[in-house]
């Protein structure tokens, strides 16, 4: 019977900044900054979008949504960015890079989809503006956030756990790996 050596990937080691130790605290200031910009920004578009009630039409509600995706999709990867830009071991399990990858896909390129029925919303106020309110009603706009969710889900389901499966059986260099 043959031995087989099999090794398993537990968790990976980030080395995008390692060579930079000097300058960490600054890479931290610098991505720091844009990032509470775009928190903040968002989140006053979001506000203006709930509290206004001249705003509760169709494309602001699919703003609001775009807006509220845009701090998701941000809030999954630079946290953790900032985090190891100060940190001394900057490490991310499996389990944790498999969610994270699956978030940000999911998150990212519900862009697409919320810039899809915003145009779709357009196309309908121009083309047939007398019917603009029975064609996109409130119903319309959640059905399409929901359809966009349900599709983006089943994709980014079937990317992430055929990477996630197929990435154990990669054996990248030592140096990369705990």
């Amino acid at each position: 019977m043959e031995r087989v050596n099999e090794a398993s990937v537990r968790e990976f080691v980030f080395l995008s900044f390692s060579s930079l130790a000097g300058l960490q605290r600054l890479l931290f200031v610098v991505f720091l900054l844009p990032y509470l910009f775009t928190l903040g920004t968002n989140a006053v578009i979001i506000s203006t979008i709930v509290l206004d009630r001249a705003l509760h039409t169709p494309m602001y509600f699919l703003l609001a949504i775009l807006s509220c995706s845009e701090i998701c999709y941000t809030f999954v990867i630079v946290p953790k960015m900032l985090l190891d830009l100060l940190a001394q071991k900057k490490t991310i399990s499996f389990l944790g890079c498999a969610i994270q990858m699956f978030t940000f896909l999911f998150l990212g390129c519900s862009h697409s989809f919320l810039l899809a029925a915003m145009g779709y919303d357009r196309y309908v106020a121009i083309c047939n503006p007398v019917c603009y309110t029975v064609l996109m009603g409130h119903g319309m706009c959640v059905g399409l956030v929901a359809a966009a969710c349900v599709r983006l889900y089943c994709c980014t389901d079937y990317h992430t756990s055929g990477i996630s499966s197929a990435l154990p059986l990669i054996q990248p260099a030592p140096s990369l790996l705990l």
